[in-house]
């Protein structure tokens, strides 16, 4: 029995569908099943045969985790230590790869190969190194030291991003804004940034995630409890008194990806603009 090629092309699409709702459905049913815990009772947690859906809808593990000492300071730490990695990383990645995209300069190429060999080593590698420097300076149990420690490992692959959607932008429509008058930092601002509006969200978006999610140097550079963010407060609510409590772990965890898919959700409409600039001709 023979298939026409429109009856292949229709199974090729559903195979890629099926293909592609198992993947989503491997990567969300952890994420579903931590919102379900969050709602549970103690008891109903440990039951030998688990159930997707509480029996009863509780919010007393929300109610108990934020109740918890330090957890919203361990929440406003995290809030103040991404946003403004966040916008570090912009100024910088942004000045670092326009220079890159539009200037040339002695040591280009080695530069630009260096961005991409740091990215190669681990950053526990640093850890030792870094550690003996902030505390060289003083830093060690404040926001510059895990500032600087985010930045620097959010810096290569941002100036790379930047770079690549500078790149994209046709230098005549700089050199047309400095017949007008316009200096470098002025065509940076004016015209080459509000062009690579979903570059910049997309930087934007790496450096917040990427000092959001970060554990080992915040554990390290955070000495004590009221300086620690919400990746290190939420790890060491495992084993407190004796036992674990799923349940005020697993509202913790939810709490603590609010901000960022908030975050997320407000920045998606700038990317999604970014991207349909120019499509409609008026």
């Amino acid at each position: 029995m023979r298939i026409s090629k429109n009856g292949l092309r229709k199974l090729h699409k559903v195979l890629i569908t099926l293909v592609i709702a198992v993947g989503i459905s491997i990567l969300i049913l952890p994420f579903l099943w931590m919102i379900s815990t969050s709602f549970k009772a103690a008891d109903e947690i440990f039951k030998t045969t688990p159930k997707w859906l509480p029996r009863q809808f509780s919010f007393k593990n929300y109610i108990d985790v934020w109740n918890r000492q330090y957890f919203s300071r361990y929440l406003f730490n995290s809030v103040i230590t991404s946003f403004v990695t966040m916008g570090v990383s912009l100024v910088i990645a942004s000045l670092c790869g326009y220079s890159i995209s539009r200037f040339k300069f002695k040591g280009k190429t080695f530069f630009s190969c260096l961005l991409i060999i740091v990215q190669m080593f681990p950053s526990m590698l640093l850890l030792i190194p870094m550690y003996l420097i902030m505390h060289r300076f003083g830093l060690i149990n404040t926001y510059v030291s895990m500032i600087i420690a985010y930045t620097t490992f959010a810096m290569p692959f941002c100036t790379w991003m930047a770079k690549g959607y500078f790149d994209t932008i046709p230098i005549a429509m700089e050199e047309a804004a400095r017949i007008e008058g316009c200096n470098y930092f002025g065509v940076l601002t004016l015209i080459i940034i509000p062009l690579s509006a979903p570059g910049i969200v997309t930087i934007a978006l790496f450096a917040f995630i990427l000092s959001w999610q970060q554990y080992l140097y915040a554990l390290t550079f955070a000495r004590t409890d009221p300086m620690r963010t919400i990746t290190v407060g939420i790890a060491l609510m495992q084993g407190q008194h004796g036992s674990v409590n799923w349940g005020e772990i697993m509202a913790g965890a939810i709490i603590a990806c609010l901000p960022g898919l908030a975050f997320f959700t407000y920045l998606e409409r700038y990317l999604v603009h970014g991207f349909t600039m120019g499509a409609i001709k008026e």
